[in-house]
């Protein structure tokens, strides 16, 4: 014959049973979605990092296509004009050459527009602004070389073009609104990419078998 001492032992290794399956499958979901966290976190920071390795190349790619220095080399598979002087042909060098130094760049440029998507995805609208800051330097740059190249411009054009297409350093730099355009959107990636790789938003891990127990189940 049973007696109650018996059912009640059964009812409470029961519920004691259900505790503790609860609780695994509590601590189950929130590892999971700890890992969830973590994953998402290493991806922003590869993000991140690629994003301002990006930026920093730019200033190289942009100081090549701009430079002011041309060589005959580079417009030499150049096109004569119908009865154009050698005088001419070579006055227009240069402008073709910063033509063929952005087709030259054409992987960098590529590689920006697959990271502009990826970096607004993670980042919101302000990624996606900083990347056309870029994107229409590169297009000022060469709308005012082709217009150069094949236009008859007056004096006054003709110099705001160089602006664009050249890169003078510290002369009349304020007039420079291409290098303008570039700087901000090294800055623009500087403070947005900086602080993710730099880790400076995560807090400290808590102290003690219990902080850590806690951090290691995500609460």
């Amino acid at each position: 014959m049973s007696t109650p001492w018996a059912f009640g032992w059964t009812q409470l290794f029961t519920i004691i049973g259900f505790v503790i399956t609860l609780g695994i499958a509590m601590g189950g979901f929130r590892t999971f979605d700890r890992w969830k966290r973590e994953k998402l976190e290493e991806r922003k920071i590869e993000i991140a990092f690629h994003t301002l390795a990006l930026a920093y190349e730019s200033k190289f790619v942009f100081d090549g296509i701009r430079s002011p220095t041309s060589f005959d080399y580079e417009y030499k598979d150049m096109k004569k004009k119908d009865g154009e002087s050698d005088a001419e042909w070579n006055r227009r060098g240069p402008y073709y050459a910063i033509l063929k130094r952005i087709d030259f760049n054409k992987e960098f440029f590529e590689r920006a527009w697959k990271m502009q998507p990826r970096c607004t995805a993670m980042f919101g609208a302000q990624a996606e602004e900083m990347f056309l800051l870029m994107h229409r330097a590169r297009r000022e740059i060469e709308v005012s070389a082709q217009m150069l190249l094949w236009q008859e411009l007056g004096r006054d054009t003709v110099v705001e073009f160089q602006r664009d297409i050249w890169e003078r350093g510290e002369f009349e730099k304020d007039k420079d609104k291409v290098g303008k355009k570039l700087i901000e959107f090294r800055e623009r990636v500087e403070k947005l990419c900086r602080p993710v790789i730099d880790r400076q938003y995560g807090k400290a891990p808590r102290k003690g078998l219990v902080g850590r127990a806690l951090d290691w189940m995500g609460i």
